[in-house]
This record gives structure tokens, C-alpha cells and sequence, in this order.
């Protein structure tokens, strides 16, 4: 696989902890407009052909445990959405000058919108693509460690994420397994091999995973946050594009948009959790619009 790394403007910057590095994107001589995140298991490179083309300074990042960052991620409770929404908080208070537009899909979507309360000088507005909703239920089973436990053995995602090989001979050789299969089956080509530079690194005579399989696990497991009440008190002007991935009600979107009317909601039941990778026309429309408010 040839690399275009040459091609991509990187940054590390401190945060506590270590560093956050980022990818940047459009007019870098203009101040940051958007600052984006990934979804878990993902990487900051993995969005560059949707958010090279907006024509703003756009920088995405590398969560704690992705890509190109250095967190540490020995302890377990690092791995909940709260603990990655601050690490985006003290980033954008430390780096970035003036406001902007946060804006992540599922992992990053949830980072987005728990960060707008802890950095809310920092975020204009928010914009997330299909953030995850759980049921009560669901997060009461995630407080305990026992209840995450037992979900890394039987959530689907989870369970499954720490099935993920982890080491391949090179990162041609993870684009000829992935391509056309499982979650990636609809990737654009581009996309996916973006995707695979840096979410594998140099490891023995290989690459493996830059994301180790137990912290995507932890990741999965580890969202006991209440969304809902989040969501409403977001900026005006925030939008929000959410999916069926998770069933979801429509009562708590129209609850939401009465306590917030600067909010809007798009609510697409049938598309793929995946469609800010496989539908990026409209996926960009939205930025725009967002960026243009």
C-alpha cells in the first residue's frame, strides 16, 4: 500500500497525560474552524476525504488509545466517553484560539457532546454523526466492572473487537483482508487504506493494531453516561444525525428539540452506522451547513 503520508500536515500536542496528535486539513494559515472525531477503533486520517473538501482549517484528532496519540491506557475507567471528552476539553482549552465547531461520528458524536459541557467557551456548536444512545438498561449493566465484564464477553461489538487479529506482515496485507468484508464491505477504497496507515503501527516484522483490541473493548463498554440530558443542553445551532444502530424512541429527540430550540435533530432509522465513510455528500452538506450558521 502506498503511503501518503507525505501528503498529511501532523501536530502532537501536550494534553495531561502525554499527547493528542492531529491531522490537519483545508487553509492551515487560518485558524481552526472544526475539530473532528472519530469513531472507536477509527483514527483521525480515516475522515480525511470527507473533511479535506470543506475548504476551512479542519483538524481531527486521535482519541486516547488511537491512531497516532500518546495516552496512557493502563487504568480502565480512561476508556469511559467522560475521561475522552476531557482529554478533547483540555486540548481545545490549551491549543486552540477562539471557538469552533465540534463534530465526531459514534465514539467521537459522544465525546462531542459531553465535551460542549466541560469546555463550553472553547464550542460554538456541535454536530454528530449518529452518537450512541443506550437505554437505560444498558448503562446500569455498565457501572459495575462485573456488568462491563460480562458485556465484553457478549456485546456484540465488543465481543467481536477483541476477536479482531491483531498483527498482519504489512498494511497491503490488512487492505486485502479487510476490503469488501465485514464492517469495512462498503468502505471506499481510499477511505479504508487511510483508515489502515494509521490505525496500524510498526510492530516486530509487521504492523498491528494501534488500537489494542481490549481498549476498544473497554471503549465499547464503557458509556454510562445519560446522552439524552446532554444532548438538549447542547449550543444553539448543534445538529445532531442519528440511526437505528441503537433502537432508538423518537419521544426523547422531540423532548429534547422543546427544551432546546436551537437544536435540530435528523432522525434516519435505516441507514448504516457507517454513513459519514459511505455517504459523504450529504455527511459534508451537513458540515457546511453547520460552519455557515
Amino acid at each position: 500500500m502506498k503511503s501518503k503520508d507525505s501528503r498529511v500536515h501532523r501536530t502532537r500536542k501536550p494534553v495531561p497525560g502525554g499527547t493528542m496528535a492531529g491531522v490537519h486539513y483545508g487553509p492551515r494559515s487560518e485558524p481552526v474552524r472544526l475539530v473532528f472525531l472519530h469513531a472507536n477503533g477509527f483514527n483521525a486520517l480515516t475522515y480525511r476525504s470527507l473533511l479535506a473538501p470543506l475548504g476551512v482549517h479542519v483538524l481531527a484528532l486521535d482519541l486516547r488509545g488511537h491512531g497516532r496519540t500518546d495516552l496512557p491506557i493502563d487504568d480502565e475507567r480512561h476508556a469511559r466517553h467522560t475521561h475522552y471528552a476531557r482529554d478533547v476539553a483540555a486540548y481545545l482549552q490549551a491549543h486552540i484560539d477562539g471557538s469552533v465547531v465540534l463534530a465526531g461520528h459514534s465514539l467521537g458524536a459522544n465525546t462531542a457532546i459531553i465535551a460542549a459541557g466541560m469546555a463550553s467557551e472553547k464550542i460554538a456548536k456541535v454536530l454528530t454523526f449518529d452518537p450512541i444512545i443506550l437505554p437505560l438498561s444498558a448503562r446500569a449493566i455498565m457501572v459495575t466492572r462485573l456488568g462491563r465484564k460480562f458485556l465484553m464477553n457478549n456485546y456484540p461489538f465488543a465481543r467481536n473487537a477483541g476477536r479482531r487479529r491483531d498483527q498482519f506482515s504489512t498494511h497491503n496485507a490488512v487492505f486485502k483482508r479487510y476490503h469488501g468484508r465485514g464492517p469495512f464491505k462498503h468502505f471506499p477504497a481510499d477511505v479504508l487504506r487511510d483508515y489502515i496507515q494509521d490505525g496500524f503501527v510498526d510492530y516486530a516484522d509487521g504492523v498491528r493494531l494501534a488500537c489494542r483490541p481490549i481498549w476498544e473493548q473497554l471503549t465499547y463498554v464503557s458509556q454510562a453516561q445519560n446522552m439524552k440530558r446532554r444532548i438538549a443542553n447542547l449550543p444553539a445551532g448543534s445538529h445532531i444525525l442519528i440511526t437505528d444502530f441503537v433502537k432508538q424512541n423518537e419521544g426523547w429527540m422531540e423532548k429534547a428539540k422543546r427544551k432546546n430550540l436551537g437544536l435540530r435533530i435528523d432522525y434516519y432509522p435505516k441507514k448504516d452506522h457507517f454513513f459519514p465513510v459511505t455517504e459523504q455528500d450529504m455527511c459534508r452538506t451537513a458540515l457546511k451547513g453547520v460552519l455557515e450558521l
